[in-house]
């Protein structure tokens, strides 16, 4: 589809159907990253005064633990450490209790694996909807790819997935999206990934920096040439963006820039990397704090990244804890955008599992079977062999009598029936000696990276 009729037609269409303002959002993000930090410091304490007094009338939890009276407000941006921080375990225990039931086109259920391991079921609504997807657009802007320019996902959210029939692949293509499956990457399926690249000639990609490098490889092993596409840039999200991966689909690409995206389900668009190479936060919708020992960090000090997203008042994420750990920056970028700066040291970071058929499967894809089984408090999977899969279980009373066979069933379908499941159930699973949880640990796919 001509992209500008995409642009100025077919998507502002559809987000209006969707109950959605995001052009409207995007004009605005377009104008206010330009403004002065100090400007975008009181647009932050407007919405966190709004914020807070949603939080503390309409919900029936947060005034509680927040230990605060339901008149308290913010008179400065600082008043924010007065509050709690929340975390996952502290969401999940109060959940219902923390939802706004009133708030405009109602609230939004939602789970995501994260990145600690532990299972999370929130509620976020459609101004934070509007807001995180207008926000990408202005960070795809940056790199000169507008709205309605064609863009491939190499991508696994089961949403996306489950609805691969006629009016998806319809909406796709008149939306100029091509979706390619991150859960079944192999040497085989990366030359039909090619293929498809080849013929819908995408001007960005859109995923996995684990999944994009590997499919690069793969590529220059079965003799592709990925210079003939016409992309480019390559934007990576949801995990970390390594050098090495970032020199091998840059060159895979002919020295196209592969830039950062920082964010979660839960947290929303957090920060994203610019031409200039500096990772700018989206100041207008998030204030972001890094937190050691309970207290703010110093500058060049590692911190836990800490968010409050400002424009969720479907549920209240107040210094909602990401398990992530960064570095506050007073760095002014070269760009001449206001947006706050920081250092991302180290994000999410998914591992692939290899099985005897020869398939690299995203570990997201078994991620999803375990996640929406109920009482599933924590888990980890472990590959030490091609054909064994280890799933350490944390579990609650709630886990249904059939919680294992369930597992096993789900993987056995991602998989294959060759694949042995082991099921552990355990009291505690620890993080690795860094202090980083990893949900999928597999030694097949490090041994086999080194091979290509």
């Amino acid at each position: 589809m001509w992209p500008p009729f995409v642009r100025h037609i077919l998507l502002p269409v559809h987000e209006r159907l969707m109950g959605r303002a995001t052009f409207c959002y995007w004009r605005e993000l377009e104008q206010t990253q330009w403004w002065p930090l100090e400007r975008l410091r009181e647009r932050q304490l407007v919405k966190l005064r709004d914020l807070v007094s949603m939080a503390l009338k309409q919900t029936s939890a947060y005034a509680r633990l927040a230990g605060v009276d339901a008149s308290w407000r913010p008179e400065t941006l600082d008043d924010l450490q007065r509050l709690p921080l929340l975390d996952k375990a502290t969401i999940s225990a109060h959940r219902e209790d923390l939802v706004n039931r009133g708030v405009l086109g109602g609230a939004i259920r939602y789970n995501t694996g994260g990145s600690s391991g532990e299972p999370l079921i929130f509620y976020f609504d459609k101004r934070r909807q509007a807001y995180d997807k207008a926000a990408r657009m202005r960070t795809h802007e940056w790199f000169g790819i507008p709205p309605g320019d064609r863009e491939a996902y190499i991508w696994g959210s089961p949403v996306e997935l489950s609805r691969q029939d006629r009016m998806k692949i319809l909406r796709d293509s008149l939306t100029n999206e091509l979706l390619l499956s991150a859960f079944d990457l192999s040497e085989k399926s990366a030359g039909s990934f090619i293929e498809q690249l080849q013929r819908f000639g995408p001007d960005c990609i859109f995923g996995y920096p684990s999944c994009i490098a590997l499919m690069c490889q793969f590529a220059g092993k079965a003799g592709y040439d990925l210079t003939n596409l016409p992309v480019r840039v390559v934007f990576s999200t949801a995990e970390v963006l390594y050098d090495h991966q970032k020199e091998i689909i840059s060159e895979a690409f002919g020295g196209v820039p592969v830039v950062n995206g920082y964010g979660s389900r839960e947290g929303g668009f957090i920060a994203h990397e610019c031409p200039e190479g500096r990772m700018h936060i989206t100041s207008e919708n998030v204030i972001v704090e890094f937190i050691k020992d309970g207290r703010p960090v110093c500058l060049g000090e590692d911190g836990e990244i800490v968010v409050t997203h400002l424009d969720n008042h479907a549920m209240p994420f107040i210094r909602y804890r990401t398990g992530d750990i960064g570095q506050p920056s007073d760095e002014t970028c070269p760009c001449g955008r206001g947006l706050e700066v920081m250092k991302v040291l180290k994000g999410r970071s998914t591992d692939f599992i290899v099985i005897p058929d020869g398939r690299w499967v995203h570990g997201l894809a078994l991620i999803y079977v375990i996640r929406d089984i109920p009482g599933v408090q924590q888990y980890q999977i472990v590959q030490e062999d091609v054909d064994a899969i280890l799933v350490r279980l944390v579990c609650s009373e709630a886990f249904p009598p059939d919680g294992h066979n369930r597992i096993r069933d789900g993987i056995a379908k991602r998989l294959g029936e060759n694949v042995r499941v082991t099921i552990e159930d355990v009291d505690l699973i620890k993080g690795d000696p860094s202090g980083k949880f990893r949900y999928v640990i597999s030694e097949v796919a490090k041994q086999r990276q080194a091979l290509l």
